[in-house]
């Protein structure tokens, strides 16, 4: 069989499960809170006296509960499927959001209710998509995986309108509300139809998982390539994370409107589409860590355009996209780097050590950027620090080398049956 036709057969395959994991992606933790965390910045300021850093700590808070089950999670993707794990998570996560509107100006309420939702919704972050992905797919990998990914720009475009206008209309406790809708009511039922798997025994699976090909859990922590991905990432993550983060209380306090605020964080969102799926069509034809590091140098120009403290319009449309556009980079670079560095048989262990150090830089860094604004008045020292940190962690991709020779994966069973 050509090489086009096993594509083809690839796509018309695995459609369902790149439309469902693209919802997965759009209404699960890995992107409502991340885009909205800045959203709700001024409102809890205002209501609350809350500072820019304590408001901002919220994802630090979720990340601890992330981190506190996410080798469960790695072990239980792998030993048991992804299905039941997304609907459960996805629904808990739903709930969990919602307390957000439930706050009554405690700082330690709002951390508790940021930790237990990233506990909830852990079974929504991009391991279990991935997973599903990188076993159906491997001609039209990247493509595949910047497909289902580009949930999370979907999110980036349309949580600003919607939060911003029941913000506006109703009040910042209305829009978490609506915010959480979108896993209740969109997320639940879609992966619930469409991200299916076929039932097998214990035997049966077993089986499935031995002709899987790979590295083992302990040898990856040994290879220097995983901690190269791993220390780069982490690096990177950190620009990417305090940047969103506090984008729209930086363009507000350097006069934009919040509708203007609200426009640029679009367009984040729609870059950030744009980047997963030209991602995914260049992994497919080029060598992956080389694609990266060009990618996650981009934020670096905006970064110190951003640190000037006053961009032109155009300049922050500019500034803006390129970080959407290594945004919409990062998870699909992850997830194919693992895959082919380590391959598919402790995939979802190995993936889940690699996205835990990404999200440490991330999480660490909206608190950090947002002291800074404290105790400076400004952002132009840690945008400075994070253009540094984004050229800094591109590099670390670069001796990566090629990729490992694991041999084809031994089964002629349809695609559900390695979920």
């Amino acid at each position: 069989m050509s090489n086009a036709i096993e594509a083809k057969n690839e796509f018309s395959d695995g459609w369902k499960l790149i439309f469902a994991s693209f919802i997965g992606m759009m209404a699960g933790l890995t992107a409502l809170p991340f885009y909205t965390y800045g959203i709700f910045a001024i409102p809890l300021e205002v209501e609350f006296g809350w500072t820019r850093a304590q408001s901002q700590s919220g994802l630090l808070f979720q990340t601890i509960g992330v981190l506190a089950v996410l080798p469960i999670l790695g072990w239980a993707c792998d030993r048991h499927g992804v299905r039941k794990i997304a609907i459960g998570s996805m629904a808990l996560f739903a709930i969990g959001f919602a307390m957000m509107a439930l706050n009554n100006g405690s700082l330690w309420q709002y951390y508790a209710t940021a930790l237990c939702f990233g506990v909830a919704g852990v079974g929504t972050l991009p391991i279990t998509w991935t997973r599903a992905i990188n076993a159906a797919f491997d001609k039209n990998r990247g493509l595949a995986l910047g497909l289902a990914l580009t949930g999370t720009g979907a999110t980036g475009i349309i949580t600003p309108i919607i939060a911003g206008w029941f913000i506006e209309n109703h009040g910042w406790r209305s829009a978490y509300i609506a915010l959480a809708a979108l896993p209740a009511l969109i997320g639940l039922p879609i992966v619930i139809l469409l991200f299916k798997e076929k039932i097998v025994s214990t035997k049966d699976k077993i089986i499935l998982n031995s002709k899987l090909t790979g590295k083992t859990y302990q040898a990856a922590l040994k290879d220097h390539r995983f901690w190269l991905i791993a220390i780069g990432f982490m690096v990177i993550s950190f620009g990417i994370g305090g940047t969103i983060q506090n984008l729209v209380p930086f363009y507000i306090g350097t006069g934009y409107s919040p509708i203007q605020a609200g426009a640029f964080m679009s367009v984040i969102g729609m870059s950030v589409i744009v980047g997963r799926i030209s991602t995914g069509f260049f992994l497919d034809r080029f060598w992956g860590p080389g694609v990266a590091a060009a990618l996650m140098a981009l934020p670096a120009i905006s970064c110190f355009i951003l640190s000037s403290g006053n961009p032109s319009v155009f300049m922050a449309y500019f500034s803006t996209i390129l970080i959407g556009l290594a945004a919409g980079a990062e998870f699909d670079i992850i997830a194919y780097l693992a895959s082919r560095y380590f391959g598919l048989k402790n995939y979802s262990k190995i993936y889940s050590l690699l996205y835990a150090a990404f999200a440490i830089g991330a999480a660490m860094a909206p608190g950090i950027f947002g002291y800074t604004y404290d105790t400076l008045g400004n952002y132009n020292a840690v945008f400075l620090i994070s253009a540094v940190l984004f050229l800094i962690g591109s590099l670390m991709l670069l001796p990566l080398g090629k990729y490992p020779d694991f041999g084809p994966i031994e089964t002629d069973s349809p695609v559900e049956e390695f979920l």
